[in-house]
């Protein structure tokens, strides 16, 4: 796509000559009015793609005839809209704008056209979804835009001179090797920020030549990876016949360096400069040689949950949680959540069957029981479950608990297993909180009782508030009725519903998207202490770039130590429908910090 004509219709003549002069300067077609009805005439004969116009004239102009439907619309507010504009329209707050701000975030409006990007509320970002764009899709079109700024994505950024990458950052790395780490975030959103320049230069590779090497990094981590165990084993460098006959390479003998030290797999790719992938063909190659050898953690505790948790799998992997699915009909074909249906496969079946509403149903006392018969084999568990107001699920595990209470005993050579069955009284982000929670406390040696004793002790602090884009979904599900659905998707009325003492209640209800974010935000603000960290959880049905921009208000309001993104799966996807987005808050007390932060090497 070209670069948009724009018309600026603005009475305040310095503001129009700064807006006309900045955007030629970036080869826009500019048309400039100084009042409605030269801004209709120019509209009509010019068919501007882009119309910049002053709020007083706007309205004044019955709200929008000088700017017509189809174009995209900028409206420039001293204050803040008094409703939420048309979908066409987005509104900036002009009074709060430092020098440049402006210019920059109508820019911001006209690059999310030229790319197909969704720009954020109050257009200080754009946003997407690398499900539909990929990172290396995005990068060329930014670079054509010519842009400069940031792209926050999944754990970290990249930063942009002219379309050109010259820093990344991703967790603890940065440079060649985040950018190749980024490159492989395979879903979630994105934001891309204008900024002006800034920041020390640490790539000097080309967008092609850095293309490529994220590509055949990808590929050297997933052939390596069918090679390795768990990437949470520790390392083990054999000091044998092998070690002293053998002609290292310079990247060989890092990583060895690395290993000799000790800890996981997970603590090298971290410590060695190279990419991941190169890490990982070395480990590979010195595992092949006898020269490293890789030990599973034990465990003493595991942690057990079911898939209304949405814990993304990398993350239940990384912390081996094994997670107990639930099953999906659709008519009468079931499905197994997250086994043989994908969240997104569930929400296409979901929009593409309208006529046939979904249920869901728990696992039942006897896979219970077989799980049960693995794991306390050889560990102990905690089995953190969806609330019992909401799902049989925690019935049948306590079922299960219960009828092989002799059976497990005698599964060990020595020593009696404990199982402790858990009612998270959440579910989704908050239940994802607790189970992540409890898994970080069995990589740190707590025993099964204590991590059951804790939970139940931060359970009460977990807060969990979702919008739901839509009423046509609880309708249908029967929570509301279908003439309270239709009045309400009238006046476009977005429900706040919150999980309270276990059960799903409504909270609130606000007319408008952005308006009932800022409210869910404002109403978890009052739950915890503003000065104080926390730890955050998102969630969204089918709609990472709402839940984007949702990151971006909690960023703004908390001082969050932690976020944890996923995706809400079909059990409150089936109630909810698709574009809700929710957040799960906790505050850890000051002796719980330790307990619940990420374990940096665990074992």
């Amino acid at each position: 796509m070209g670069r948009p004509t724009v018309l600026v219709v603005d009475g305040q003549e310095s503001r129009r000559k700064e807006l006309v002069r900045g955007l030629a300067e970036h080869a826009y077609e500019v048309i400039a009015a100084a009042g409605a009805e030269e801004g209709r005439r120019f509209a009509a004969g010019l068919s501007p793609e882009v119309i910049v116009i002053e709020a007083d004239l706007w309205v004044a102009d019955a709200q929008g005839s000088a700017a017509g439907s189809s174009p995209t619309t900028v409206v420039l507010w001293e204050g803040e809209p008094e409703a939420e504009p048309p979908d066409h329209v987005l509104s900036v707050a002009t009074a709060a704008l430092a020098p440049g701000d402006l210019l920059r975030s109508v820019r911001t409006v006209l690059i999310g056209r030229e790319v197909g990007l969704a720009t954020g509320p109050h257009v200080e970002s754009l946003r997407g979804d690398l499900h539909e764009l990929p990172l290396l899709e995005l990068l060329p079109m930014l670079q054509r835009a010519v842009v400069t700024g940031r792209v926050v994505v999944g754990g970290g950024d990249l930063l942009l001179e002219e379309g050109e990458v010259v820093t990344a950052r991703a967790g603890t790395v940065s440079g060649l090797k985040a950018f190749a780490r980024l490159a492989r975030t395979a879903g979630g959103g994105f934001r891309v920020i204008l900024a002006p320049p800034g920041g020390e230069r640490e790539i000097y590779k080309d967008l092609l030549s850095l293309m490529a090497m994220a590509m055949e990094d990808q590929h050297l981590y997933q052939e390596a990876l069918g090679q390795l165990p768990s990437l949470s084993s520790r390392v083990r460098v054999v000091m044998g016949p092998a070690f002293f006959s053998t002609q290292f390479s310079p990247s060989q003998q890092r990583v060895l360096q690395v290993a000799h030290e000790g800890g996981t797999v997970w603590s090298v790719l971290d410590a060695v400069e190279a990419n991941d992938g190169a890490v990982l063909a070395d480990l590979a190659r010195l595992k092949e040689l006898g020269v490293a050898e890789f030990h599973e953690p034990q465990l003493t505790v595991r942690i057990v949950t079911d898939s209304t948790a949405d814990l993304p799998p990398e993350l239940a992997r990384r912390h081996h949680v094994h997670v107990i699915p639930l099953s999906v009909s659709f008519g009468r074909k079931t499905f197994k959540d997250g086994v043989d249906l994908t969240v997104r496969e569930f929400y296409k079946r979901l929009e593409a069957r309208k006529s046939e509403h979904p249920s869901t149903v728990p696992p039942s006392e006897a896979d219970f029981l077989a799980d049960f018969r693995l794991t306390l084999a050889r560990n102990d568990v905690v089995s953190v479950h969806i609330s019992g107001h909401l799902s049989e699920t925690l019935a049948n595990a306590r079922a299960a608990a219960e009828a092989g209470k002799g059976e497990f005993g005698k599964l060990r050579g020595e020593g009696v297993p404990v199982l402790e069955i858990v009612d998270g009284m959440q579910v989704s982000a908050g239940l994802a909180l607790l189970v992540l929670f409890g898994a970080r406390m069995a990589e740190r040696g707590l025993g099964a009782n204590e991590i059951r004793a804790r939970l139940e002790a931060m359970r009460p602090r977990v807060h969990l508030l979702f919008v739901a884009d839509t009423l046509e979904y609880l309708a249908r599900g029967g929570r509301i009725g279908k003439a309270q659905a239709w009045l309400g998707g009238r006046l476009a009325i977005k429900p706040i519903l919150a999980v309270s003492d276990g059960l799903v209640v409504p909270l609130d209800r606000v007319r408008g998207r952005n308006a009932a974010h800022l409210r869910l935000v404002q109403l978890l603000a009052e739950r915890v202490d503003s000065g104080r960290p926390v730890v955050l959880g998102i969630a969204h049905a089918d709609a990472p770039v709402e839940a984007v921009r949702l990151r971006s208000l909690l960023q703004d309001t908390f001082k969050a130590s932690e976020i944890l993104e996923t995706e809400i799966g079909p059990v409150v996807g089936a109630h909810v429908g698709p574009g809700c987005v929710g957040a799960a808050i906790f505050q850890p007390e000051d002796e719980e910090q330790s307990l619940v932060a990420p374990v940096t090497d665990a074992f």
